[in-house]
């Protein structure tokens, strides 16, 4: 089975919302504070809500706080989960209390757990009570065992490796990958690793302490003999007390406790030669990050694997990119999506635009504040008329780690080449009568290489504000105007798509032609600029016009070299006019109080 559902109320900053999941690996991309790291902890109360030993509960500060009315008391939080069945017969017999039947498809059942924590005072404290109930009717008991059915395990962002992989350290982490082993393999035999077992192999080690022929009996007995010896000396006689000693290792448990775990200095060892080892102390957070990382899977792994421990497992990863290079960031989260195969959940924040360019769209919900509104967007929820597949294609071609970062942004500014690219933010930042630093204020600018807006454009104006990104877009593009003067089919085009949250500006004709007519200012340092980088051509002698400029620019590379130098040379100059359409796409974006 797997969680398709989770409904969060009054959750921290969550008012309401509720958050779509695929089967096996969900991506979770966000700017900081959109509440990434709140829906994993909602997961974690809820999914370890059967388990002892769950180290996170509902607390004071987890009551949501609306910032429009902070007066507005809140004293009940909500969750509510629906997972798809899987293997029914198993999920059937263990979940029968969670079981809630569609109301719009009489052939469709889904498991349904629910949980609620209300604030109450008791006169002398706050505290929550937490009512658990399971398919649609509050009150609907469900057994404790069932519970005990759903496991998780969590990686935090800011993860301690050396101490959480010390031998005998508290929640050791290879300590519970041993316990949790139920075969091992011997050769080509596979031995089962039953309790019973366990303690044959640990009375069998703890034997040779024990043996006569072996010293470690003999050291025990001489170091006891010294301590009982002071204790005779120190003490009343007949009444001083005499103690016993053994070595740690009578259960299984102890002696996996002390496995320690080290890096070998050299990869092969000639004859004769010593090998050498690393602590995990000597190694590098990334390292270490890696190799706990890999010892907390062994154990989950071998929990899916081994269907008598759990029936639902999840694994919860916040920010896998702490510590690790673009390149193990990948190799990493490509051995996360193949962990699918295992019948493993997989939920996974991020801010990495490296991560997010190798995600299946389908995969990715994205998280978005605005003031106090908090808004998801799952592409997986976005039918064929509301993104069709050749658009999620296309997208997903043209992700890389540089333009993954509009998924992230406050606003994004879509331009068709490299030369808008380089030139519209020093018009921005310096040129407008409201000065727009393009970076500080969050704002994605993205040349997407062509004139494909529709790919981008249709992620912002659908008529349900559910199916749209939360952020403005605008696009820039050419209007490239025909004989008539009528703008081209593609510009209008592009102009059909302008509606909600998305904006498309039109170049009288182009980036450089628009610039160079806007005013005398303009020209004379175009002028200037393009002579010097072709200074021995005849033609652009004297005050030559538009045309002449626009012959010369037919190439990428001429219009590059051109926005290059000009950009530049506006690093210097006080003052360069800005047509209205490069204005307004930058207004209509641009963040406001």
């Amino acid at each position: 089975m797997y969680l398709s559902r989770l409904h969060i109320s009054k959750f921290r900053v969550f008012d309401d919302i509720t958050l779509y999941f695929k089967n096996g690996i969900n991506i979770l991309i966000g700017e900081n504070n959109s509440g990434k790291t709140a829906i994993i902890d909602a997961l974690r109360i809820c999914l370890g809500c059967g388990k002892p030993d769950n180290f996170i509960y509902v607390q004071d500060g987890d009551l949501h706080v609306n910032p429009e009315n902070p007066s507005e008391i809140n004293t009940v939080i909500q969750f509510d989960l629906i997972f798809e069945f899987g293997d029914a017969s198993i999920e059937r017999e263990c979940f029968y209390d969670f079981i809630s039947q569609d109301k719009d498809n009489p052939d469709k059942q889904t498991i349904q757990l629910h949980l609620k924590f209300i604030q109450e005072n008791n006169g002398k404290k706050k505290y929550f009570k937490r009512i658990i109930w399971g398919g649609d009717n509050e009150g609907q008991q469900v057994p404790y065992e069932s519970l005990q059915e759903i496991f998780y395990t969590y990686l935090s962002p800011l993860r301690d490796a050396v101490s959480c992989l010390r031998p005998y350290s508290y929640d050791n982490k290879t300590s519970q990958l041993f316990n949790q082993l139920t075969k091992y393999d011997k050769g080509n035999e596979s031995i089962p690793l039953n309790e019973e077992k366990k303690k044959s192999l640990a009375k069998n080690l703890y034997q040779i302490f024990e043996n006569d022929a072996y010293d470690w009996k003999h050291i025990l007995t001489t170091g006891k003999s010294k301590v009982n010896e002071h204790l005779e000396g120190t003490g009343i006689t007949l009444k001083h007390p005499d103690i016993e000693m053994r070595y740690v290792g009578r259960e299984f448990s102890d002696v996996v406790r002390g496995i320690e775990l080290k890096c070998p200095v050299y990869k092969t060892v000639e004859a004769g030669q010593e090998q050498k080892y690393f602590t995990l102390s000597q190694n590098g957070l990334g390292e270490n990050n890696l190799i706990f990382t890999s010892v907390v899977l062994g154990d989950l792994i071998n929990r899916c694997e081994d269907h008598a421990l759990e029936i639902y497992n999840a694994l919860l990863v916040e920010e896998p990119e702490a510590h690790l290079h673009p390149q193990y960031q990948n190799t990493f989260f490509e051995y996360l999506n193949e962990l699918q195969s295992k019948g493993l959940q997989v939920f996974v924040t991020s801010h990495s635009p490296t991560i997010t360019a190798k995600s299946d769209v389908n995969n990715i919900s994205i998280l978005q504040r605005k003031q106090s509104i908090i808004q998801s967007f799952s592409f997986d929820e976005l039918s064929e008329d509301d993104y069709p597949k050749e658009s999620k294609r296309h997208l997903r071609k043209f992700l890389d780690t540089t333009k993954a970062q509009l998924f992230f942004a406050n606003g994004v500014l879509l331009v068709e080449g490299v030369a808008e690219a380089i030139i519209i933010p020093i018009l921005a930042k310096k040129f407008l009568t409201e000065k727009i630093d393009l970076c500080k204020s969050g704002i994605e600018l993205v040349n997407i290489g062509g004139v494909a807006f529709n790919h981008f454009g249709l992620l912002f104006n659908n008529d349900d504000e559910r199916k749209r990104l939360l952020s403005k877009c605008a696009i820039i593009t050419d209007s490239d105007p025909k004989d008539n003067g009528d703008i081209s089919d593609r510009a209008q085009k592009a102009k059909d798509l302008e509606k909600h949250n998305l904006k498309v500006c039109l170049a009288t004709h182009t980036l450089e032609h628009d610039l160079f007519e806007q005013s005398e200012r303009n020209k004379a340092i175009m002028r200037d600029v393009y002579r010097k980088i072709h200074a021995q051509t005849d033609d652009l002698s004297g005050d030559f016009n538009v045309s002449t400029l626009m012959k010369k620019l037919k190439s990428n590379k001429d219009k590059a070299e051109f926005a290059l130098q000009l950009c530049d040379r506006l690093e210097t100059e006080v003052a360069f006019d800005v047509p209205d359409y490069i204005k307004d796409a930058i207004l209509f974006i641009a963040p406001s109080e």
